[in-house]
């Protein structure tokens, strides 16, 4: 049968793009379908512009440290229409912005409608009718938003108008202290506002090590943000200017009076395009694919936040790969997510890889640790960061199964972990090798030698 495409992708975030050029690369006749903004989410509305804003708090804290270091700062102010100026440069310059460009450089078809399927092979948009042999799904996921009573009337925030004000909000009421929940919380509580996280759940970052939850609260409240666990938000009103927040802890009812309420509560997936028409299987929580990336339609696969089950950018990017190369290559390729590092860009940075101890005693695995506290190395000494530790979770013979880091340059230093892990080393081999003085890298070096 001829079709119009060798290959459809609908969707141009971190699932789709990566796939769509990739084909492209190997001379294949590819179509991108989007209908929302170009690379997705991330460098528009969510890991970009979040670390700009990020970037710009910790300088803000940083000037206002100034005399700590010997340096005299008369007065520092906040602009804050000139910080999302700077927000608005940053995700200009990234990739997202030149996509349209770089698909019509790599000979790729875009089609700026909502595609949805008709029947197997063919996907309506914009009232035409389009073919293909292939098909990759990358949807993507919104925010969840949870059944509270009056939140929808009340009004509330997601991280798309979060990243977009024109104005610092004097207060705001976090829903759900997992990463995107405590980034913003950081980003806010810097700038000046007054900050409150709740979650349902005993502790911040539930999926990281009960270590990082703890001191990431520790160092939140020390701030003067106001931290909520075990807690219901009940109902949510609005009186004039302000939102009433209500919520029990330990049976007891409150309430709280704030200028914004922002979601973060996780994610649901995209999945309004006709996927019963394709005979494609899925459920509330995502579509679902085999380990090469396939749905049960053996031509149609599906990557990034609508399969999760990791929704990041990076696992998005791999998932895509892994999909296109085994439509159009003999050899197949399994998704492995045992090294997936994991980042949380609070002062000081989260950043873990593999599993955590609570999951390793879970799967009955029998297990050695090492960890030890940032601030004993020389680093944290010149630059006063003394806040973090490295943790390392071995088996009984030394193979690292994971790790987690709260420091300073976190998110750069997992990766040593991470490919440690890749390459199937043990805890001890790291701990033999030489590390640069001064570092931060010193302390995995450390935590290695600990591992008892």
């Amino acid at each position: 049968m001829d079709y119009d495409f060798d290959l459809i992708v609908i969707g141009s975030g971190a699932g789709g793009g990566v796939g769509a050029e990739q084909a492209a690369s190997l001379g294949k006749k590819v179509a991108v379908f989007e209908n929302a903004d170009l690379g997705g989410e991330c460098p528009n509305w969510a890991c970009v512009p979040t670390k700009a804003l990020l970037h710009t708090a910790e300088i803000y804290q940083r000037i206002k440290e100034a005399a700590t270091y010997g340096l005299k700062v008369d007065r520092v102010s906040l602009d804050y229409p000139k910080v999302r100026e700077w927000k608005n440069l940053v995700v200009s310059r990234t990739g997202a912005a030149s996509a349209e460009k770089t698909f019509k450089e790599a000979g790729i078809i875009l089609v700026r409608e909502k595609a949805e399927f008709i029947s197997p092979h063919e996907v309506e948009a914009g009232g035409k009718t389009y073919s293909a042999e292939f098909f990759l799904i990358a949807t993507g996921a919104d925010t969840f938003v949870p059944p509270v009573e009056g939140l929808a009337e009340s009004g509330y925030l997601t991280f798309r108008e979060a990243v977009d004000f024109d104005h610092l909000p004097k207060s705001i009421f976090i829903l759900g202290g997992g990463p995107i929940g405590c980034e913003f919380a950081q980003i806010f509580s810097l700038f000046g506002s007054q900050v409150f996280v709740a979650d349902i759940v005993p502790r911040l970052l539930p999926r990281d090590d009960k270590e990082v939850g703890e001191l990431i609260r520790a160092l939140f409240e020390k701030s003067g943000v106001k931290i909520f666990l075990n807690c219901k938000v009940t109902k949510v009103a609005r009186r004039e200017k302000e939102k009433l927040v209500y919520y029990e802890v330990d049976g007891q009812e409150n309430v709280i009076s704030v200028e914004e309420v922002l979601v973060a509560t996780g994610k649901k997936p995209n999945l309004d395009l006709g996927l019963e028409k394709a005979g494609v299987v899925f459920d509330k929580k995502q579509i679902i694919v085999n380990d090469l990336m396939k749905t049960v339609a053996p031509h149609i696969y599906a990557a990034g936040d609508v399969v999760g089950p990791y929704q990041f950018t990076h696992t998005g990017n791999y998932q895509s790969y892994i999909a296109v190369s085994n439509m159009f290559s003999e050899k197949k390729l399994k998704a492995d997510y045992r090294v997936i590092p994991r980042c949380v860009f609070t002062l000081p940075e989260v950043a873990s890889v593999g599993i955590t101890e609570e999951e390793a005693v879970k799967q009955g695995l029998k297990i050695k640790k090492g960890i030890v506290a940032t601030s004993i190395f020389g680093k944290a000494n010149t630059t006063n960061d003394f806040n973090g530790f490295v943790k390392v979770i071995t088996d009984e013979e030394g193979k690292i199964l994971g790790a987690s880091i709260v420091a300073a340059r976190a998110s750069e230093m997992i990766h040593e972990l991470a490919l440690a892990m890749h390459l199937n080393a043990k805890a001890s081999d790291v701990a033999s090798m030489i590390h640069a003085y001064p570092t931060f890298s010193e302390a995995i070096k450390v935590a290695c030698a600990n591992v008892e």
